[in-house]
């Protein structure tokens, strides 16, 4: 097996990883690594390995490095010369080069995942959330939410890739959005599935992505309260008064996720938290030694008791 080497050669002899999963290099951060390499030239090496046939080496390591090299037109940089890996290698490479950096986006890790899959099928070996996660080094909570970035509709997936070529305070719609509203959907779709049948998944998308677009969905948290209106037995509501208000919901553009909350389940999900407390308290209480209670304590159970008597009359 060959082993690795040091070396400088020129950054015209190098060529991009094809299998780097990140798709975004945002100009900010290429600008501040572009200024200390002016000024302290590239102190760690790239890796790269040799592709003999095209007489050129390709990137492991180091593409910011690489891109900023070229733009200051620098003769020759610092380079590791690393054995060529295999596809699946190459690729699990990137994974654990990158997991001790700045994440990836999610939409780049994903379709990085889904690659690892594919290799992994194809050679037979195993391919769950499970086994992605170990061989990659990314969690599995973050393999499940890449693989369900990637059940977007194509428009969708579009539009996140446009937006996550602008700078992060610039992007209005993140990955997290995409996934927040997929969920309140599916919770539609399993719990008031008479929506859907009157309308299509994407047209519910469409619906609250021009809603937040426009700032009548204000914060992407907001979304659970959509899937709260659709679970509304769960809160002791009759699905037939949710589903009025989830069409005029989506349907409406100036109706809010607030307002339909208020106007189906808020009395009931509040209802059911102070029922909760009431009985946790109730417990701890009669757990209690009287002879044991500060005279603040007793002033606190005495306002207490005027208020449940003025609630009872």
């Amino acid at each position: 097996m060959k082993s690795t080497k040091l070396d400088n050669i020129s950054p015209d002899l190098i060529t991009k990883n094809p299998d780097n999963p990140r798709l975004v290099f945002r100009q900010e951060e290429l600008d501040t690594l572009l200024n200390s390499i002016k000024k302290v030239g590239i102190r760690v090496p790239l890796s790269i390995y040799e592709e003999t046939e095209k007489k050129k080496y390709v990137l492991l390591d180091g593409e910011r490095r690489w891109m900023c090299a070229k733009k200051l037109n620098l003769d020759k940089i610092p380079v590791i010369i690393e054995p060529k890996p295999s596809r699946l290698e190459n690729i699990l490479r990137m994974f654990n080069i990158h997991n001790v950096r700045v994440q990836w986006d999610l939409y780049a890790t994903a379709l990085k995942l889904q690659e690892v899959k594919r290799l992994l099928e194809k050679e037979g070996k195993p391919d769950s959330i499970k086994d992605l996660a170990a061989v990659t080094g990314v969690s599995e909570t973050t393999v499940k939410r890449a693989f369900e970035l990637l059940k977007l509709p194509k428009k969708y997936l579009h539009l996140l890739e446009e937006e996550l070529k602008r700078p992060k305070s610039e992007q209005k719609f993140s990955e997290d959005f995409f996934l927040e509203m997929m969920k309140a959907v599916k919770v539609i779709e399993r719990y008031t599935p008479e929506i859907i049948e009157k309308t299509s998944k994407t047209k519910i998308m469409d619906s609250f992505k021009d809603k937040y677009e426009k700032g009548t969905i204000t914060n992407i948290v907001k979304f659970r309260n959509v899937s709260k209106i659709a679970r509304s037995e769960n809160a002791g509501v009759p699905s037939s008064k949710a589903v009025p208000i989830l069409k005029k919901l989506i349907s409406d553009p100036k109706y809010t996720i607030d307002d339909a909350y208020q106007d189906s389940v808020a009395k009931a999900y509040e209802d059911r938290s102070l029922t909760r407390d009431i009985e946790s308290i109730s417990e701890r209480l009669s757990e209690i030694n009287k002879k044991r209670l500060s005279p603040e304590f007793k002033a606190l159970l005495k306002k207490m008791k005027n208020i449940i008597e003025t609630l009872l009359e």
